[in-house]
């Protein structure tokens, strides 16, 4: 059956090829070439269309075995005889949504970012008011969808949140287990007291609308509220519909906090028992260490290799108070200390750690020698995934207020997106990418006469000049091969190997053409940076501490450039690009901002000038525009952070790539 279904299909994508070329999407079905929503023959026409034109469109590589053959087609054959199997995202919202009245409107639960979100907001928008009121029923359906949704293992919240603006009205009928209201109200509190999904209980929140025109019988509305709720912090009756949107963002709130923890690993040397040692986060010096906000804390035991009656300040850690040492190596302990959330809900920038030892008979901290913080292991983010089902009272007693709570129903859908980020953590068809935000400033933009004299910097850097920036956000890596073929069709890199490599082999043109579909994907407005916004973020912007390099001095800690990537030879596995963060990143956690491949700006290339300038973007017009930070085959004064190049805009080549600016 195959062969004759293969032989049909390959005459039919021969009349095929007289058409366009296609533009797919990643998909969340394996196997959904079209990213339509499932697999059929159709998928398997665009396959054999690529086949047929030689088109390097990986996205038909289903097999993943790196080329585009008859066995990619065999393949398909097989998902569409067995059904499609869907994949999870590895973290993220995952969202369902009821609109219920004499009937439920129901959208399966399915991965919320920022694709999807108007699939959502369609849904929302789809609903319309009928006469009845399944309440009862509708919170019974969607403990049903919770407990048997496929989710991904990671899970931290399982919520339900409802909507209603009156009592129950029907649900009885639905169902022939109960004789009463209160009978089926009392079997839904114990079940959402006692479900659990993969060991998670679940939040149940109710909001309901009470005015003298929809509830007459105001004891049973409140006691829907508490029986519908997991407790009664979560029963929010309210009396209009701003307070119903007010509350649905602090549910949101509630849901989204606290849903990103680091691991944090502390290499240092042993000392003697009962020294007391603090591990500082924050900025500090020998004169402030006393003032800091937030470190660890403990006592050092030889004897056991651990540290002991651990204070935490300024953070929340699961670590414990006692951690001994994951591994000795000669003179050095190391230590890990997990699931770390700092009150002021930022990140831990490595390069702000310092060791100290306390010194009794001179009552002060000293700090280590023998400690360096840009030899710790990088911190590590973990993510977590929340399962979410939002109910909407749609009975036609909410017709006046029907409109108000469409739209306090997208806010929460746009708030819950971003429920598994930080600020600036972006997720586009699975793949996330960080942006980091810069605060705006003044700083030295080029180099002086001295340095082009003393042979350390380049004529075309002069003159030195001030320049001051607003506020912007970069990405904290280069644009890598994934996030490419997420927006994109196909992956034009020649190192390829690790979705992680820096995308190259891309044109400033071809930069312009991925923004603009990321935007649109988006509804950002992503960007390249401009020259001066990268040299600021290279430097580290408020808290650079004038290292030559991004992030150091020594140029083999930040980059990779000539002497450990090229010159090392075809056959070497580093010769050519790496995966992007694999060295050590700078004073703002950006990472290959020297070396790995040079980086495309926004502006034209041209001469610099004396003057202070606020926001600058270059030249008017011109013929090349800038590129910045080196390669992977640069030597060393090429990845310094003030050091400029060029290229026509339409170039393309192996070292080659670009980040993003906000």
């Amino acid at each position: 059956m195959r062969l004759t279904t293969l032989f049909s299909l390959i005459l039919l994508s021969t009349v095929m090829a007289l058409a366009g070329p296609r533009q797919n999407i990643v998909s969340n079905v394996d196997g959904d070439v079209n990213a339509d929503g499932d697999v059929t023959i159709a998928d398997v026409n665009v396959v054999i269309d690529a086949i047929l034109r030689g088109i390097p469109n990986m996205n038909c590589d289903v097999n993943e075995d790196g080329d585009i053959t008859i066995a990619d087609v065999n393949v398909l054959i097989d998902i569409i005889l067995r059904g499609p199997q869907t994949h999870m995202v590895d973290r993220g919202m995952y969202m369902g949504l009821i609109g219920f009245n004499q009937t439920l409107n129901t959208k399966p639960i399915a991965y919320l970012d920022s694709t999807s979100v108007p699939e959502f907001n369609g849904f929302v928008s789809s609903l319309t008011t009928q006469p009845g009121r399944l309440l009862y029923y509708s919170v019974d359906n969607a403990l049903n969808a919770l407990t048997t949704a496929d989710h991904p293992e990671n899970l931290q919240n399982v919520a339900i949140v409802t909507f209603t603006e009156g009592l129950d009205q029907g649900s009885l009928m639905m169902t022939d287990k109960y004789e009463t209201e209160a009978e089926y109200a009392a079997e839904l509190k114990d079940r959402i007291d006692n479900v659990r999904v993969y060991g998670r209980q679940v939040k149940a929140y109710t909001v309901g609308l009470l005015n003298n025109d929809n509830v007459k019988d105001e004891a049973q509305f409140r006691n829907n509220l508490y029986s519908l709720s997991s407790d009664s912090t979560k029963a929010m009756e309210v009396t209009n519909m701003a307070e119903v949107n007010t509350k649905f963002q602090s549910i949101a709130d509630d849901l989204v906090s606290r849903n990103m923890s680091e691991t944090l690993t502390l290499v240092f040397p042993g000392v003697g028992t009962g020294t007391r040692i603090r591990f500082t986060l924050d900025e500090v010096n020998g004169n402030t260490v006393d003032d800091s906000e937030v470190y660890i804390e403990g006592t050092f035991s030889l004897k056991t290799r651990s540290l002991t009656n651990i204070v935490y300040k300024g953070m929340t850690c699961t670590a414990g108070d006692s951690v001994a040492a994951t591994d000795v190596d000669g003179m050095f302990v190391k230590m890990v200390f997990g699931g770390i959330q700092l009150d002021s809900e930022e990140r831990i920038v490595k390069n702000n750690i310092q060791e100290w030892y306390w010194v009794e008979d001179q009552n002060a901290w000293e700090p280590s020698t023998e400690f360096t913080a840009s030899n710790l292991p990088d911190v590590e983010s973990t993510y977590s995934s929340a399962l979410v089902m939002l109910l909407l009272d749609c009975s036609s007693v909410v017709d006046d207020n029907f409109a108000e709570l469409q739209s306090a129903a997208n806010a929460f859908i746009e708030r819950m997106m971003n429920y598994n980020t930080i600020p600036g953590l972006f997720t586009v068809n699975g793949v996330s990418f960080q942006m980091v935000a810069i605060e705006g400033g003044t700083f030295t933009m080029g180099a002086d006469s001295a340095m082009v004299d003393a042979g350390i910097a380049n004529p075309d850097e002069m003159p030195a000049h001030e320049v001051t920036l607003s506020p912007y956000s970069i990405g904290q890596t280069e644009v890598t091969q994934e996030l490419w073929q997420a927006v994109m069709t196909g992956n034009p890199s020649s190192f390829k190997g690790d979705p992680k490599r820096p995308v190259e082999q891309v044109s400033w043109e071809d930069c312009q053409e991925f923004i603009l579909r990321l935007n649109a994907i988006t509804g950002k407005a992503f960007r390249l940076p401009t020259e001066a916004e990268w040299e600021y973020a290279a430097r580290g912007a408020n808290k650079s501490r004038g290292t030559t390099y991004a992030g150091s001095d020594v140029i083999d800690e930040v980059a990779w450039y000539l002497y450990n990537s090229y010159a090392v030879g075809v056959g070497s596995p580093d010769y050519g690009t790496h995966a992007v963060s694999t060295k050590h990143g700078n004073e703002l956690n950006l990472y290959d901002m020297s070396g790995n491949v040079y980086e495309w700006c926004a502006d034209w290339y041209g001469p610099y000038t004396e003057e202070a300038q606020a926001n600058p973007v270059g030249p008017q017009e011109g013929t090349r525009r800038v590129t910045r930070g080196g390669g992977w085959f640069s030597v060393g004064t090429d990845c310094r952070v003030n050091t400029r190049n060029y290229e026509a805009p339409n170039t393309r080549n192996y070292s080659l790539g670009f980040r993003l600016a906000l």
